[in-house]
């Protein structure tokens, strides 16, 4: 039979079959004019003779469903809200949590492995938790998006000011692990120094022209070192020499842009630079974060560095590799929650 057809598009089909037989036409001129095999005619049939037009009747296919529609809706509604919320002691959701609530609250009991198909069936997957700062206050973050941040693209324009979002990072010897492809039950291994905490710390200033049509990445690497504001102070020197235009800079409140060293730096530029810190706990808004993804979770990732001086390299030869890059520079601010409109960069 052709598939795809209604349930009562097959009673009709059946019904027609039982009227043509009782009219004198063999099973198989039925099936053909039918487009079914002979052997459901004779199935029709017989289902007719022992129970009459109830035996024509179409069901839906399958077994019923274990789930209402209003239970799937108030099991939708528990995944958007936090398990402790249940009674159970951490925000994991699992199956078997999830099995358990149902069975308690709904009186479906519902095997683990059927409810991960269930759920995969219905677009949920399991995912990793993003990790939110409690003190973040979301209300600030709006307001500074609606009004502080309009504001600064405002005075940059008229200052002629190339925008430089500045941020700190650092990479430690032992990296960050992905998965690899490797023998069923072999993993490899990812050999590194122990009870080392030696890193390459990198500041990385990531740079829009006045006219929004050039981004550019500066930056600058130390061995065994980190980022105070000294060092800081240093490398904002250096970047503004390199543009020699007016420079709003966007950071964090980090204790590294903050105190003397940055004090005077803003009083030796004579008004060339304005600083302009982010709502605090809201590194979305910031695009370097999503450099250090790149480089952290993507191009260094289960790199093994034999010393410190090798990590250098490697930071040193992808950050030059990604500088050159104006497609992934831009990719940097779409991935970011910082709405900055770029023009005319391919």
């Amino acid at each position: 039979m052709t598939s795809h057809v209604t349930l009562a598009e097959l009673e009709r089909r059946r019904y027609l079959a039982v009227r043509r037989i009782g009219e004198g036409y063999t099973a198989e001129e039925v099936a053909e004019f039918l487009d079914v095999t002979p052997r459901s005619v004779y199935r029709w049939l017989a289902a007719f003779h022992r129970d009459g037009p109830a035996g024509l009747a179409a069901h839906p296919a399958g077994r019923p469903a274990k789930l209402s529609h209003t239970q799937e809706k108030i099991i939708f509604r528990w995944l958007t809200e936090l398990p402790s919320e249940h009674g159970f002691p951490t925000d994991l959701w699992t199956a078997g949590r999830l099995a358990q609530l149902i069975e308690r609250d709904l009186g479906v009991s519902l095997n683990g492995h059927y409810l991960c198909d269930w759920l995969r069936r219905h677009d949920y997957t399991p995912q990793k938790p993003r990790r939110v700062p409690r003190e973040r206050d979301q209300r600030a973050i709006d307001s500074w998006l609606a009004e502080g941040w309009p504001r600064i693209k405002r005075q940059a324009r008229r200052r002629g000011a190339c925008l430089v979002l500045l941020d700190e990072s650092g990479l430690l010897m032992a990296p960050l692990l992905r998965r690899s492809w490797a023998p069923r039950g072999r993993p490899p291994e990812s050999k590194q120094k122990a009870n080392h905490r030696e890193k390459v710390s990198v500041a990385a200033g990531l740079w829009l022209s006045p006219g929004r049509d050039r981004l550019g990445l500066a930056y600058q690497t130390l061995i065994n070192g980190f980022f105070n504001n000294e060092e800081v102070a240093g490398f904002l020197d250096g970047m503004m020499r390199g543009l020699r235009k007016p420079v709003t800079v966007i950071w964090d409140r980090g204790p590294m842009h903050s105190g003397d060293p940055i004090e005077e730096l803003l009083d030796g530029r004579g008004g060339r630079l304005v600083i302009e810190p982010l709502p605090a706990h809201s590194p979305q808004l910031m695009p370097v974060e999503c450099l250090w993804r790149c480089l952290k979770y993507g191009r260094l990732c289960n790199f093994t560095p034999q010393d410190p001086a090798q990590l250098h390299g490697a930071v040193v030869r992808e950050l030059n590799a990604i500088a050159e890059d104006q497609i992934l520079l831009r990719s940097f601010f779409h991935l970011s929650d910082l709405p900055l409109r770029l023009t005319r960069i391919f």
